[in-house]
């Protein structure tokens, strides 16, 4: 009887369904287009989408005297209510009190759309795939009876957290501002610091069924065409059933190169992206995604931060040789250790050889083991401490590394000169500012263990030598990953392993091939011929 039931209530469905797809084909010719019947539409929305609780279909009428008949569809929580309520159908409802009353359906949408509705944004669509992927969006659709052209009325209003701090980029003197999801907010934070006409969005939509809106910000004038135009084709062609984070639309961007090492920069921080803007290039802003994309890069930026030139530049080219120093710490230290120790033991004075040997006393394990097992320990719990809650991920990563530490030493497995070197590379691969540059090198780090384990020093110069030709052979939208390295470009590494002063740094990247490669005007950096900042100081005591 219940199965009897289900089955009848099912066609009463499909009947009334396939009598508003008549009814659309009859008045328009086709299946994609509003007839203008209204109450084909609300049976045609009330049988499909409208079967979903979250989907609010309601009937009305345009004006206290004429009643023209008018449908309105929207998504419950993605809507702003009181749009709806007061700015759309209350103003409907009476808008003859104001205007002039007319039974002509083109005429009363017209003044619909131009007078009664109080809303900033509005927009006119007749297509029913179209109207359905605005109303999934969070927009209001409205029907008039008599007229196939729907108002679509923008009632956004996505659900979204505050703007926080950045949690994988801090920096201590500068912006306390990080994305959030909601892809407008993203372009307010960068108008907000570029403010000129020149910056534009330019919105694609992607996913056949997330629908998922992406803007590639560029300043016009500015940024290269051809980055900006062969961005927009490889986003244009994306075959994705749905978008959720931009790491999707990366291999889109990059000719899906097979590489371990982050071709395009991903960042939280609006200050990064709108100083990265300026220098010529495009950010790729993706709904429901809290990082932007930005391209193209070369491998010196990811050891660049905002933080750099925030402060003179004395201490942004210290940090920057920090972040390079503890590279070839932790990419070196532990391959040198096995291959000095294993391999190559006459490349080392007799005295350190002996105490290396005399730490060394007792060990069951060669050092290729001692150096996986402490390197398997670390990256355990890395991963613990990323997982766990806050408060207990800092507790133990300090007393489960000291714990283990000391544990393995006095059980005899490891010397205490591994935990040195274990701990050095940890510190030292961890001291890049972009995360996802510090997974490759993690990767790279067994590749060049197996290689100084089996070669000793030539394996590891080897491996490095094959590294080295990899990066040389990547490039982004045309730029050389190794730029300005490889090609040789004098002048742009002024601002690579060193920063010059912000004054000497007149020409963007000459790389990116900006339609401006000048920065800004040359400024002489010798004091006696600039003008002269004493005179101030005299004439106020003159005064």
């Amino acid at each position: 009887m219940t199965l009897l039931k289900d089955i009848i209530t099912e066609t009463s469905t499909l009947e009334k369904r396939l009598s508003g797809f008549a009814t659309d084909l009859a008045g328009s010719g086709s299946l994609d287009e509003f007839s203008g019947h209204v109450e084909a539409a609300y049976e045609r929305l009330k049988n499909t989408v409208g079967q979903s609780p979250d989907i609010i279909i309601r009937r009305f009428y345009i004006g206290s005297t004429v009643r023209i008949p008018a449908v309105l569809a929207f998504v419950d929580g993605l809507s702003d209510s009181q749009i709806i309520d007061q700015d759309t159908i209350m103003v409907s409802q009476e808008y003859d009190r104001a205007y002039t009353i007319t039974q002509d359906p083109n005429r009363a949408h017209q003044i619909v759309h131009d007078s009664v509705v109080a809303s900033g944004h509005l927009a006119v669509e007749t297509s029913w795939n179209k109207l359905l992927v605005k109303l999934m969006g969070g927009n209001t659709i409205l029907f008039i009876e008599g007229t196939q052209s729907v108002l679509v009325v923008d009632t956004v209003k996505y659900p979204a957290r505050s703007i926080s701090t950045p949690t994988t980029e801090r920096t201590v003197m500068g912006s306390q501002e990080a994305f959030n999801e909601v892809i407008l907010t993203q372009m307010n934070l960068i108008r907000m610091r570029i403010k000129s006409p020149d910056l534009h969005f330019d919105n694609i939509s992607v996913g056949s069924l997330s629908h998922t809106n992406v803007a590639i910000a560029h300043i016009e004038g500015l940024t290269n065409p051809a980055i900006v135009r062969a961005a927009k084709e490889r986003l244009a062609v994306a075959q994705l059933a749905e978008v959720q984070t931009g790491q999707e639309l990366i291999p889109y961007l990059t000719d899906g190169a097979q590489t371990l090492f982050p071709l395009i920069r991903r960042t939280e921080r609006p200050d990064v992206v709108a100083r990265e803007l300026s220098m010529g290039k495009i950010a790729i802003l993706v709904d429901t995604t809290p990082f932007v994309m930005l391209a193209p890069n070369t491998l010196m930026d990811f050891y660049q931060t905002i933080e750099d030139y925030t402060m003179n530049s004395w201490y942004g080219t210290l940090e920057r040789l920090i972040r390079f120093l503890g590279l070839f710490l932790g990419l070196l230290l532990p391959p040198l250790y096995i291959a000095l120790t294993s391999v190559n033991p006459d490349l080392l004075p007799t005295k350190l050889v002996l105490t290396i040997a005399g730490s060394r006393v007792g060990l069951p394990f060669p050092p290729i083991f001692e150096v996986m097992t402490m390197w398997a320990i670390i990256e355990v719990l890395r991963e613990a401490a990323l997982r766990l809650p806050k408060e207990l991920s800092q507790t133990l990563g300090t007393v489960g590394a000291i714990v283990v530490g000391t544990a393995i030493v006095k059980a005899g497995i490891v010397s205490p000169l591994m935990i040195v070197i274990i701990t050095l590379t940890a510190l030292g691969l961890f001291t890049s500012p972009s995360y996802e540059m510090a997974v490759p090198w993690r990767v790279l780090f067994w590749f060049l263990i197996t290689a100084s384990y089996f070669l000793g020093l030539y394996g590891i110069i080897l491996a490095l030598l094959m590294v080295l030709a990899h990066l040389a052979s990547l490039e982004v939208f045309g730029v050389p990953y190794l730029s300005p390295f490889g090609p040789y470009r004098g002048r742009d590494i002024r601002d690579t392993f060193v920063r010059f002063p912000t004054p000497m740094m007149t020409e963007r990247p000459r790389a990116l091939e900006t339609l401006q490669p000048q920065k800004s005007a040359n400024y002489n950096l010798n004091p006696g011929e600039n003008p002269p900042l004493h005179r101030v100081a005299e004439e106020r005591v003159n005064d």
